[in-house]
């Protein structure tokens, strides 16, 4: 199980180009030398807060997030930072550019979810960059409440049907994960799609089997939001459409 870390900051309009700049050139890439992979950034588009950016950081678990603070293992490697200079002098400036920060966490099903996060050594290569439709590409964010005993039954639909349909559409399922700090039974999912367009035509299945898996899905759900954030960046390799 590994763990994503969605954090959002608070930025000034002026100051979002060079925060991304110095984002995607320095921290993102000295990341992915400590094994993470920093698999979305953008803007609410709908359903969130717009006056902040947003980060979706995976991690192989929590004692990787840990190695991976100012104050963690990793820092005190003097070979891993000499690796890492140059990455880290490109956003040595980048915490003057935020006003505010905020986290929340998602713990993920290795399985079912996009990410491939490690623990990485000295002198390893680097895990890879995390796949992007790109700029103006959508990522959906769905939070479900379960109905109490339904979670094996709702992953099992996802795993078995809904998942694989969304992929054969040219959408990617990123996360298959849940809120540590939410209820008992919840699930969040995590969907990329190569444009706000494609998301509104293909939130919802158009096949008999995985139409009748949403109608099946849909009687364990107690409560259900979505929210969708606006990639802004090209941080990442780019993935088949």
């Amino acid at each position: 199980m590994g763990i994503l870390v969605q954090r959002q900051f608070t930025v000034a309009m002026d100051d979002r180009s060079e925060f991304e700049r110095q984002s995607r050139t320095g921290l993102w890439e000295d990341q992915r030398n400590n094994g993470s992979q920093m698999i979305g950034f953008g803007a609410w588009a709908f359903g969130g807060d717009s006056s902040v950016v947003v980060t979706h950081s995976a991690y192989a678990d929590f004692g990787h997030w840990t190695a991976t603070r100012g104050w963690g293992q990793f820092t005190r490697e003097p070979e891993r930072m000499e690796e890492a200079k140059h990455w880290r002098a490109i956003f040595a400036g980048r915490n003057r550019l935020i006003a505010h920060s905020s986290a929340i966490i998602y713990d993920y099903d290795d399985e079912l979810s996009e990410p491939a996060p490690r623990w990485r050594n000295v002198g390893e290569d680097r895990v890879a960059a995390p796949s992007t439709y790109g700029p103006q590409s959508v990522i959906a964010e769905t939070r479900f409440d379960l109905t109490h005993g339904a979670t094996s039954e709702f992953r099992a639909l996802c795993a078995d049907t809904l998942l694989p349909w969304y992929r054969q559409t040219g959408v990617r399922p990123i996360i298959f994960g849940s809120d540590p700090l939410g209820t008992n039974e919840n699930i969040v999912l995590l969907i990329a799609y190569p444009d706000i367009t494609a998301w509104h035509q293909k939130r919802r299945p158009d096949t008999p089997d995985a139409a009748g898996a949403w109608d099946r899905r849909a009687g364990l759900i107690a409560n259900e939001s979505t929210r969708l954030l606006m990639v802004q960046t090209t941080f990442g390799t780019a993935a088949a459409q």
